[in-house]
C-alpha cells in the first residue's frame, strides 16, 4: 500500500494510545491582551497544562496558538511514535477550518500566515479535530478558558 504524504502507518495489533487536547483562545478587546491555553489529558490519567499572554493580539490568533503549542507539548512527549493519535478539542470553528484537512469547508487563510507555517506540520495523519460548543459545559473547554483568561488577566495587573 502507498501511503500519502500526512498519512500514518500502523503495523497490524500495534497499540494505539490516544491523547486529548483542549485548546482554547481568548482577549480583553479584539485586538487587545489576549492568551492561549491547553490541557492535555493522557491516557494514564495525567493532565498537562499551559497558558501563555501577550499584550496586544486577536483571539483567532491565539486560537491557533493553543492548537501549535499543545501538538509540540504532545510532539515532545510521544515524538513521531506512530502509536498515539491526537484529539484536539477546540472551541474555534476557525482554527478547525483553517487547519483541519478533512474539514468539510477548508476557511482561506487571509491572516495571522506566520503562524500556518509553524501549526502544519504539526498536524499530521494521526491528529483528529472535534469541535465542542464553547461555555456548554464540557470540563475539559471550561478549563482551558478559564486558563486563558487567567493569564490575560494576570498580564494586565488584575
Amino acid at each position: 500500500m502507498r501511503l500519502e504524504e500526512g498519512q500514518l502507518s500502523l503495523e497490524v495489533g500495534a497499540p494505539v494510545h490516544t491523547v486529548v487536547a483542549y485548546t482554547d483562545g481568548a482577549c480583553s478587546g479584539n485586538p487587545g491582551a489576549g492568551a492561549w491555553a491547553y490541557r492535555l489529558e493522557w491516557p494514564d490519567g495525567s493532565v498537562e497544562e499551559r497558558a501563555e499572554a501577550e499584550p496586544m493580539t486577536t483571539n483567532n490568533r491565539e486560537e491557533l496558538k493553543a492548537v501549535r503549542e499543545a501538538l509540540r507539548a504532545v510532539r515532545r512527549r510521544i515524538g513521531d511514535d506512530p502509536g498515539w493519535r491526537v484529539v484536539v478539542r477546540t472551541d474555534s470553528m476557525g482554527a478547525i477550518n483553517w487547519l483541519d484537512p478533512r474539514a468539510p469547508k477548508r476557511w482561506k487563510r487571509n491572516k495571522n500566515l506566520d503562524l500556518f507555517p509553524t501549526i502544519d506540520p504539526l498536524v499530521v495523519g494521526r491528529v483528529r479535530f472535534e469541535h465542542v460548543r464553547g461555555l456548554s459545559g464540557d470540563p475539559g473547554n471550561e478549563r482551558v478558558d478559564r486558563l486563558a483568561v487567567a493569564a490575560y488577566e494576570e498580564l494586565l495587573g488584575r
